[in-house]
C-alpha cells in the first residue's frame, strides 16, 4: 500500500536547502569574468562620471549627416541604410524621442542649418565642424574690413 500513496512535500518532511544542493549546479571551472573592469561597470563610478561631466562614459554618437550621392548598387545601398537604422537605434532614448524614432526627422532636422545649435547641444554635430564652417564662410574681402 506504501507504493500507492502519494508524497505530499511540506514544511515537516522536506528539506528545501538539501534538495537545491543536491540538484543545483557547483561551477568549479576558473571565472572568464575580467576583473579589471570593474570599476567601468560599476553604475555608482559611472553616475559619479554623468554628475561631474553631464556625459556619459565614452558614449559615441555615430549618426551623422553628410552627402552620400555616391552610394553605388542596391546591395550596397541597402547595407548602408540598414547600418544607419542600427545607428539610430543605438542613440539614447531620449535623443530617439525628440524625432519621434524616426530617423527621417533626424535628417530633416539637420538638413536645415538653423537647427545647427540644437544639434550640438544633443552631440549629433561637432563643435569644431561649426566653428570651421564658420572660418570657411569669412572670405578674404570680410577679414579686410
Amino acid at each position: 500500500m506504501s507504493k500507492n500513496t502519494i508524497f505530499l512535500r511540506t514544511p515537516y518532511n522536506y528539506d528545501r536547502d538539501a534538495a537545491t544542493n543536491e540538484s543545483g549546479l557547483h561551477c568549479e571551472d576558473a571565472s572568464l569574468a575580467q576583473q579589471h573592469f570593474k570599476e567601468e561597470c560599476d553604475i555608482n563610478t559611472i553616475l559619479q562620471k554623468f554628475n561631474i561631466t553631464g556625459l556619459l562614459p565614452e558614449q559615441p554618437i555615430s549618426p551623422r549627416y553628410g552627402d552620400f550621392t555616391g552610394i553605388g548598387d542596391y546591395h550596397t545601398a541597402m547595407n548602408r541604410v540598414l547600418a544607419v537604422q542600427d545607428e539610430f537605434e543605438a542613440l539614447p532614448a531620449q535623443i530617439r524621442a525628440r524625432f519621434e524614432n524616426d530617423p527621417a526627422q533626424l535628417i530633416e532636422f539637420l538638413d536645415n542649418s538653423d537647427n545647427r545649435p540644437e544639434a550640438e547641444q544633443l552631440g549629433l554635430v561637432e563643435k569644431a565642424a561649426a566653428e570651421a564652417v564658420e572660418a570657411a564662410k569669412i572670405t578674404p574681402e570680410k577679414a579686410a574690413e
